[in-house]
């Protein structure tokens, strides 16, 4: 890999994770679609948490598929409450 394409892959997760730290443009890249019955802003905002540490640069600082698949179903758990029960599954789009 060259120094352009690397440097175009941390362009690009710099992005993203801007994306993902911010409430309100995280709103904006979900599926319009989607009922808003059908997830809860936590649930949002923990998938959003954690697809932000799985583009770390640093592959210490990311977690294993285990812990990612430990707080997907913690993810699916708290997106099927009361609140949001509608899917039980989510669907993002990032755009």
């Amino acid at each position: 890999m060259n120094m352009a394409e690397i440097l175009n892959k941390l362009s690009f997760m710099f992005q993203v994770r801007h994306i993902l730290n911010d409430r309100k443009k995280l709103r904006k890249v979900i599926d319009p679609e989607l009922s808003r019955s059908s997830y809860t802003l936590e649930s949002i905002a923990m998938f959003a948490n954690l697809a932000s540490r799985c583009i770390r640069i640093q592959s210490s600082e990311r977690p294993s598929m285990a812990e990612c698949v430990k707080e997907l179903q913690t993810i699916i758990y708290t997106n099927s409450k009361p609140m949001g029960m509608g899917m039980g599954m989510m669907t993002f789009k990032l755009v």
